[in-house]
């Protein structure tokens, strides 16, 4: 019995340790080379790493040089069987204020190896809420909006590219 319970204890120790130990900045320089790739790169961003998150504050989104968009704050949270990344207060430029609406207060990714293929999305904001996943097996985005007042009267036409259903928009993109 005390030999299981040392078993236990001493697995208990190593899932914390490696939790703690994680390389967490690593894991983000890896993401910022495979956006690079992409033409997507990040910058003039605060990295402030606590015990379990990665957190980046005041980043500058560019896509092809040209500077898209600024969050305030991209808080990263990984753990054994849950990742989790939630984005804060995400500000378009003003030229691209009249393709979407800006800013975005809350967006949400999530990922549990117990949903291997599947990648959670919920998100907030001046365009109303959004719902959505990722189905990484058939490649397939599907989102799910249920749009403001402001969102229906100054982006109808983004709102052509959904599909109504019952008074929510739908959207699937295959990549």
């Amino acid at each position: 019995m005390k030999t299981i319970f040392k078993l236990v204890i001493y697995f208990i120790v190593f899932l914390l340790s490696l939790l703690i130990l994680l390389p967490k900045q690593g894991a983000y320089n890896l993401l910022e080379k495979e956006l690079a790739k992409k033409d997507v790169v990040i910058s003039d961003e605060i990295r402030d790493e606590k015990l379990f998150t990665l957190n980046i504050i005041d980043s500058k989104l560019y896509y092809q040089g040209i500077e898209v968009a600024n969050t305030s704050n991209v808080s990263i949270s990984s753990f054994l069987i849950f990742s989790e990344i939630k984005i804060k207060d995400v500000k378009l430029l003003d030229s691209l204020k009249t393709m979407a609406p800006s800013p975005i207060s809350n967006l949400s990714i999530e990922h549990s190896v117990l949903e291997y293929d599947k990648i959670n999305i919920k998100g907030d904001g001046l365009f109303g809420e959004l719902l959505g996943h990722i189905d990484l097996i058939n490649r397939i985005v599907s989102i799910e909006l249920i749009p403001s007042k402001t969102m229906k009267n100054s982006y109808s036409k983004l709102l052509r590219n959904f599909k109504l259903k019952d008074g929510r928009y739908m959207y699937e993109y295959k990549f």
